[in-house]
């Protein structure tokens, strides 16, 4: 099992902390795309080849809350023509606005409705109008923790028996259309109504334990465990896949925020839905994860995982989990002695396979793994940082990662440089030969976008995965 943190809060994060404790050196480098090879300055140019392959990767962290970033959880299913079928699902608790059973004294409860708003993207093909999807939402049988790391690949055990709300169907085109309850408009989500007595049986409990509580959410999540919006039927995928934002309204706002309104009047006055109650997502009190799981044995992209050749032509990404990049640069060692201004790994896009309704991948970030004896003090196969990723305030622009434009023999190609010239000088200097690398996606859309790419034994030089190399000789 590969669990990756590949999520941009928890690399932000990460970041931040590493950019302070390394201090500012971008300066020592020449940045990638101002760094010509010229023989008449002393400055010259190389390329090594690459051995690459397609591996999924399995996981990736859905579930652990950062303050100031967004909760973006997909929810759907949808395929892919080359890459297979994608089902993802938002699990999730909620915490009472008054957590106390006397909020009902002498009420009566007539209707609730889960609300969880729309992100505003939806990945896959967003000009089809008519395409719909059909969600149901299921009680959680098993607790989850707030402020813990779950990951794409956890499983929490649903109350199938006794659902939350019966299947419903929505127009994914129009979900970025503003929620009309009332003749009032609210912000565009989900609403589903819920089954009154499945709640009641859940909320009721829960309630009473939480009144007089000195810890009121505590008692309240360990009898309402939390809630699961799903597709209700995974055999059925659409043609997009929408993102949803849980957080958003910490109990200010019933619709920007992920939660449970409960409609319900004073037995005094025979009006119903008079009166309403929020229990509402909140990310520091609430635990949560996204599940998505892939289906791909009948897909293209399998040939590519169950690939046995020594290098393969073609190589796949998706944001994780999905398909990854495995690079082999062996000659590390045959490079001359010099400063290396520029060791580009660049990773050409084969434009027959592009698809225009799928968006591409906007980022790669590379990690280095351990063989054993390099970097020093490494077990074989652990996989850690690239020394580029702590070269200062702007080591993402160092290493880049983001899609060019090349001219390459009179045809322009679209190309993803990863600039790691650190990473080269040291296993040059450990007299390592071969560096291992591993090329994941960056977004914070889990599991989707996509890259299909030419690898390092393509068949036209153009589409070609290399390491090029820019260095100052010395004299």
């Amino acid at each position: 099992m590969k669990h990756s943190f590949n999520l941009p809060v928890l690399l932000a994060a990460f970041l931040v902390i590493s950019f302070v404790n390394s201090g500012c050196k971008e300066n020592i480098l020449i940045n990638s795309n101002i760094s010509p090879a010229d023989n008449a300055l002393g400055v010259f140019d190389t390329s090594l080849s690459c051995i690459t392959h397609t591996y999924y990767d399995d996981s990736a962290v859905t579930g652990f809350y950062v303050a100031g970033f967004p909760v973006i959880q997909g929810v759907g299913a949808v395929t892919d023509p080359f890459f297979g079928t994608m089902t993802g699902a938002t699990h999730f608790q909620v915490q009472p606005f008054n957590a106390n059973i006397l909020v009902y004294k002498d009420k009566t409860i007539d209707s609730a409705v889960l609300v969880l708003p729309y992100s505003g993207y939806t990945y896959g093909d967003t000009a089809d109008q008519t395409l719909t999807q059909t969600y149901q939402a299921f009680f959680l049988n098993e607790d989850l923790t707030n402020n813990f790391l779950y990951y794409s690949n956890t499983v929490k055990q649903l109350d199938l028996a006794n659902p939350l709300s019966n299947p419903v169907t929505v127009n994914l085109y129009h979900l970025k259309d503003s929620l009309s309850v009332k003749d009032k408009n609210y912000h565009p989500g989900l609403r589903i109504k819920l089954n009154r007595l499945a709640l009641l049986n859940r909320l009721m409990p829960a309630l009473t334990l939480a009144t007089g509580s000195t810890t009121p959410n505590v008692s309240f999540h360990s009898f309402f465990r939390g809630v699961c919006v799903k597709v209700a039927d995974s055999r059925f995928p659409s043609k997009a896949y929408p993102f949803f934002r849980l957080d958003g309204s910490n109990g200010t706002d019933d619709y920007s925020g992920a939660g449970i309104i409960v409609y319900y009047h004073d037995n005094a006055n025979p009006t119903v839905d008079t009166l309403s109650e929020l229990y509402y997502f909140n990310g520091e009190n609430c635990g949560f994860f996204n599940s998505v799981s892939k289906s791909y044995s009948h897909s293209p992209v399998n040939s590519l995982y169950t690939s046995v050749q020594t290098g393969d032509s073609v190589v796949g990404m998706q944001n994780q989990p999905g398909a990854s990049i495995d690079v082999v640069i062996p000659g590390i060692k045959s490079l001359p002695s010099g400063m290396i201004n520029k060791a580009e790994l660049q990773i050409t896009v084969l434009p027959n396979y592009k698809d225009s309704k799928f968006t591409p991948i906007s980022r790669i970030y590379p990690r280095r793994v351990s063989n054993g004896s390099y970097p020093a003090g490494t077990t074989a196969g652990a996989v850690s940082e690239v020394l580029d990723r702590f070269s200062g305030r702007n080591a993402l622009s160092i290493i880049d990662g983001t899609l060019h434009t090349f001219n390459r023999n009179g045809t322009n190609v679209e190309t993803y440089t990863i600039n790691i010239p650190r990473e080269v000088m040291s296993s040059f200097a450990a007299k390592n030969d071969t560096l291992h690398l591993r090329l994941t996606g960056t977004q914070d859309y889990v599991g989707v976008f996509r890259l299909i790419a030419g690898g390092g034994n393509h068949p036209n030089a153009i589409f070609r995965a290399k390491l090029f190399v820019v260095y100052s000789a010395l004299n």
